[in-house]
């Protein structure tokens, strides 16, 4: 069986569980309104409103005891074609608002230009002109529900299944409509794949940057602060510190310049750039001051960066101008959609740059970016991702800019993809609104697909707020600007390493590096550790120690725990010899014992590991 049959197989069985479980809802509650209940990545769920009742996962056993029920009755799904009024007719007499919704909404539009409208639950069928003319329902036992498909045979060909959660979801998305209750469950075709996804997640759960954040020490969120708002601690500082040094040598050894720009800009920088047409609602602002002025937060540097380019650039010789810098942004995002450092509000410290270039230099450019990407993710330890070109769907009016310029920007950044042998697919209605991106995509711990970077060639805004610069003939040129940002942002790419690597991060991105475990507190061990961290301290090294008057089994467990590459016990033997045995972190030892070493050349061995960033010890 080929895999795209497998998974249409997969995603009917998921679409045929969320009817199957609004079924056995309906059982329970023969009141209850119904919204939609689309297939998601392994799974389903349905929104629904039960008014006054209020589900939680104790109800779980008893509906899927009733799923079961449906399922072991072997009832056939039966398709049903309406016309819209007829439909419209169903809506009212079965009590159902929020179908009659959808269905109203689907009318007034009139036409299939109206598939945005929770198209998951419509399905369509239409004239040659593409008037709607009739919707479908599927129907078992029953349940009839207003829906497109597909769906299984009968209702004991879904797989296995459990619920899994249930949360609140304002009605499509707006909060000031009605709010349901979102009941998930997960799917799989056998038994045995339903078991191993609930292993996977035990594991993913250990590998949650939120949990190793607050295991580790590395940050927090406050409720004083704001949702959406961390804060790092001086553990977490260190790795952020550690990833802007590193890239910000990596950029400069590339002809980069770091400048730097305010946190606030005058709302008539936005309104020149566009993104107060196509981004205000990411955007935080100020009240109007006294003479009237409103200021916004800095959601991204690009119009302060625009601004540097006017202030540099006079003649073509000037190009190409790369500049960078790593500032703290902030954009408004909903609170249901924060997850620690991944989706946050700020500060975002962006691994930002901006190449302005003339059209000649664009392949030359872009080529060295993608190349920059390979080195920077070969040296911190990054393996199977790929590109995603991601390119506009011109039915919406969500693009600026001239069709034939972004065809053309889209055919170069294709040619320079395929010429550097790097994995790469294509996916319309993901573009900037000023231009085709590449994004970064992997997979997190849970198998789902996550964008960590971006590059993306404007082809927009620098005429939009008349940049230009005077070319070999004496004429006036607007400038192309590639936004790059190889880290993406810096917080988010901690927590994407945390996640990778469970919290064992390489030596040179380890918060602390080494710790020394005293065997006792009398002051000559003391003293000879003090030396010790004094010696790390001159060369870079992060040493900490831990004199507490404790165990020295307790103590190495606990450094165990904080997943510290090298632990070194002081006594005696350490202090006559002058030197010393790390014991070192499963995943970076290279031999099965580890020798005794000299304070100074183990130190710099370490600093060393550090500067070259080395993923695996040398020892």
């Amino acid at each position: 069986m080929s895999t795209e049959r497998n998974a249409a197989e997969l995603h009917a069985m998921r679409h045929s569980l969320a009817h199957i479980m609004a079924n056995a809802i309906q059982h329970k509650w023969p009141e209850a309104k119904f919204g939609v209940g689309p297939v998601v990545e392994n799974g389903f769920y349905y929104d629904i409103d039960l008014g006054d009742v209020s589900l939680s996962e104790e109800d779980f056993a008893t509906l899927e005891k009733e799923m079961k029920k449906i399922i072991d009755a072997k009832e056939p799904f039966e398709k049903i074609e309406m016309g819209i009024e007829e439909a419209v007719d169903w809506a009212e007499k079965s009590g159902q608002p929020y179908k009659l919704e959808l269905l109203n909404d689907l009318k007034r539009a009139g036409t299939t230009s109206a598939k945005d409208i929770d198209s998951e639950e419509l399905g369509v069928s239409t004239s040659g002109k593409s008037k709607v003319e009739k919707v479908s329902f599927y129907r078992n036992g029953d349940f009839t529900d207003l829906c497109r498909g597909p769906h299984v045979a009968s209702t004991d060909k879904v797989g296995a299944f459990k619920l899994t959660s249930v949360s609140g979801a304002y009605w499509r998305g707006k909060e000031t409509n009605p709010q349901m209750q979102r009941i998930y469950g997960v799917a799989f075709s056998t038994e045995k794949e339903l078991k191993e996804y609930f292993v996977m997640l035990e594991e993913a759960k250990k590998r949650d940057h939120r949990k190793l954040g607050e295991d580790l020490k590395l940050f927090f969120i406050s409720d004083s602060v704001g949702v959406g708002l961390p804060l790092l601690l001086p553990r977490g500082e260190a790795i952020k510190n550690e990833l802007m040094k590193y890239m910000r040598a990596k950029e400069e050894a590339n002809g980069y310049q770091y400048v730097s720009t305010p946190v606030l800009a005058h709302s008539k920088l936005y309104e020149r750039s566009g993104h107060a047409s196509y981004y205000l609602e990411n955007m935080y602002s100020t009240s109007a001051d006294e003479e009237g002025n409103v200021f916004y937060i800095k959601p991204m540097n690009c119009p302060h960066h625009h601004m540097i380019y006017e202030k540099l650039v006079g003649s073509y010789r000037d190009l190409p101008l790369r500049l960078s810098e790593h500032a703290g942004l902030y954009r408004h995002e909903l609170s249901g959609t924060l997850t620690g450092l991944i989706r946050m509000r700020g500060p975002i410290t962006q691994n930002d740059s901006h190449i302005y270039v003339t059209k000649n230099q664009v392949e030359a450019e872009f080529n060295k970016v993608l190349d920059l990407f390979k080195e920077v993710y070969s040296e911190v330890g990054i393996k199977d991702y790929w590109f995603r070109l991601s390119l506009p769907d011109f039915t919406k009016e969500k693009y600026a800019g001239d069709k034939e310029q972004w065809e053309w920007a889209a055919k170069i950044i294709r040619k320079c993809l395929k010429e550097s042998d790097l994995p790469f697919v294509e996916e319309l209605d993901e573009a900037a609104f000023y231009g085709p991106k590449v994004d970064v995509q992997i997979k997190n711990v849970l198998g789902k697909e996550d964008s960590i970077a971006t590059v993306q060639l404007d082809i927009v805004v620098p005429e939009r707020m008349g940049l230009t610069y005077i070319d070999a003939n004496g004429d006036k040129q607007h400038p192309l600007v590639i936004h790059k940002s190889i880290m993406g942002a810096f917080e988010r790419f901690m927590a994407y390493l945390l996640e990778q690597t469970a919290g064992k991060l390489p030596v040179w991105l380890s918060p602390e590096q080494i710790r020394l475990v005293t065997v006792n507190q009398e002051k000559e061990t003391t003293e000879f550790a003090e030396k010790v961290a004094e010696q790390a301290r001159e060369l870079g090294v992060r040493l900490t120690t831990d004199n507490d008057n404790e165990s020295v089994g307790k103590k190495i467990r606990s450094a165990e725990l904080m997943k510290i590459p090298y632990v070194v016990v002081v006594g005696q033997n350490e202090i006559e010899s002058g030197m010393l045995t790390p014991r070192i972190r499963k995943d970076l030892e290279v031999q099965s014992d580890s020798e005794p070493r000299s304070v100074e050349e183990l130190l710099k061995t370490i600093a060393h590991e550090s500067s070259s960033h080395v993923i695996k010890t040398t020892l």
